[in-house]
This record gives C-alpha cells, sequence and structure tokens, in this order.
C-alpha cells in the first residue's frame, strides 16, 4: 500500500502559499527599506529650529572629560584617530553644512568645580564644567551644549557625592539654557575591571545613584543614554572607551538632537505656525 504524500508546494494548500509568499515580497522589501532608510536617516539636514540664535550657523559644544575629548587616544593600544570620537562623528555624519562643533573635553574634567580649575596650564584650565562652557561660548555662538561628565566626578577625593554631582550639572544645564542653547546631560558610561590591578577604579554603586538621580532631575529628552548597549567590547580599557563605543555614543547624541528637535518651540522672536519634515513653517512676529 503505497501511503498518501504529503501536501507539497505542487497541490492546491502549497499553490496558495506560494502565492502568499509571492504577495507579501513586496512588503517585506518595503519593511527593509524603511529599516535601512532610518539607519541612515541621520545623514539628512537638522531641522532649522536647531540654529536657536538664527545666525544660519549649528554650533554644538561637546563638554566632558577624556571619553570626550579627541586626539589622545590614538596612540594608545585599541585607539582612534581625532576624527572618530564621538563629538567629532556626529559632526561628519550629520552631514549638514551648517553644523560646526566645539570640543572642550578635557581628560579628567568634572561637572562639579575641580581642584585644578583656574591653574595656567592651558590643559588643566578647563578641568570644570563652567570653565569648558565658559571657553566654548567664546570659541562661538553656540546653539546646542552636549555634557558628558560624570566617570571623575564619582571619585571619592573628589567628594563627589550622586547629589552635589547632578546639583552641578543641573546648575550648568539651566545657565545654558538660559542663554537659549538646547542642553543635554550624559548618563555616565559603565567602569569595568582594570587588566593589570583586576580591580574597579571606579565604583559602580555610585555610578548607578548618579545615573538615577540624573534621571529624576532631567527629563528623559533632555538625557544622552550613553550607557546603553554598552560592554567591555566597546572599550579599550576599563574606563575609556574605543571606537565602536564613541559610534554608540554619536548615534544616541543624533538620535536625541533629532528626537528634540521635533517638540521644541522656534526660538524666541518666531511664531510657529507648523512643523513638517524637518522644518517649521513660521514668520517673524
Amino acid at each position: 500500500m503505497v501511503g498518501k504524500a504529503s501536501p507539497g508546494l505542487d497541490d492546491a494548500a502549497g499553490t496558495s502559499f506560494s502565492r502568499r509568499m509571492r504577495s507579501s515580497f513586496p512588503l517585506t522589501a518595503m519593511l527593509v527599506a524603511s529599516l535601512l532608510l532610518a539607519r541612515f536617516a541621520r545623514a539628512e539636514p537638522l531641522p532649522d529650529v536647531v540654529d536657536r540664535n538664527r545666525d544660519g550657523r549649528i554650533v554644538i559644544a561637546c563638554l566632558g572629560d577624556s571619553n570626550t575629548a579627541s586626539g589622545w587616544q590614538q596612540e594608545k593600544d585599541g585607539g582612534f584617530p581625532p576624527e572618530q570620537g564621538w563629538c567629532e562623528q556626529v559632526l561628519a555624519r550629520l552631514d549638514d553644512p551648517r553644523v560646526s562643533i566645539v570640543n572642550r573635553g578635557v581628560g579628567g574634567a568634572t561637572a562639579s568645580p575641580h581642584p585644578l580649575d583656574g591653574q595656567s596650564d592651558l590643559h588643566h584650565a578647563f578641568f570644570g564644567g563652567d570653565e569648558q562652557l565658559d571657553a566654548a561660548l567664546e570659541d562661538a555662538p553656540l546653539d546646542v551644549a552636549m555634557m558628558a561628565f560624570g566617570t571623575n566626578d564619582v571619585l571619592p577625593t573628589l567628594n563627589g557625592d550622586p547629589e552635589s554631582i547632578v546639583d552641578h550639572y543641573n546648575r550648568l544645564w539651566r545657565r545654558e539654557r538660559s542663554r537659549g542653547l538646547l542642553a543635554f546631560v550624559a548618563i555616565t558610561p559603565p567602569v569595568f575591571v582594570h587588566e593589570k590591578t583586576g580591580e574597579l577604579r571606579r565604583d559602580p554603586e555610585r555610578i548607578a545613584e548618579t545615573n538615577a538621580r540624573i534621571a529624576e532631575i532631567f527629563p528623559r529628552r533632555f538625557r544622552l543614554p550613553f550607557d546603553v548597549d554598552m560592554t567591555e567590547a566597546d572599550f579599550m580599557d576599563d574606563l575609556h572607551m574605543n571606537a565602536r563605543g564613541q559610534a554608540k555614543r554619536a548615534d544616541a547624541a543624533i538620535e536625541r538632537l533629532r528626537a528634540l528637535a521635533r517638540v521644541i518651540p522656534p526660538p524666541a522672536g518666531v511664531r510657529a505656525l507648523r512643523y513638517d519634515r524637518g522644518r517649521w513653517g513660521a514668520k517673524a512676529d
């Protein structure tokens, strides 16, 4: 006795299945295309509303520590050239001729006042958040400030308890906002065990408490998620990110900037009519 063959693509059910597959192909292709477009959407110009002072330029200041400073990494194992720093990648990947950056990041810097603030040495003169912001404001008419401190603030030698760290962040943020800037505060990235000593050079618990406090004080739209999806593979040592980690930071910064630009009002003196495809339909009052 010959058993009945299982239904295949040649029978009615199989033919129906095949037709369904063929009919769903355009939808699948559209989905893939949408995902690709979303991935490369960062190449589109920024919305006009990001030009806070309406001078036709968009100047972004990057303030922070050694994970913001660029140039020193290229001499290290697993390092990278200056153009692969997160601030520099934001500039390159926005692909907008109006955009320029001011990178005032310095190794060892803190949002809190630093014991070395004000020294004559140019490197040490910008260890604190206020000093970096002052310098950036002198460099160019800013529209955006992105602050990425925290890793050094949590050192016990600097008396960086989470509440006081975030108080300093908040004071800087309000100072930037009072000047009409779009201001962002970064979540402190994770740290890992030092390869040679087998120890942690920063307290993860204090970092977690600082980040929790940042989340309490600052609305999500003003926070840069510089801790998301960060793994040990994104670092060239226990504290410092490699090019891959820097790229993740750039992704987060660009996405947050675009998301905020969709909901913020236009600069003072402009009456918004509507927002469409990255532009405010607006006219002067």
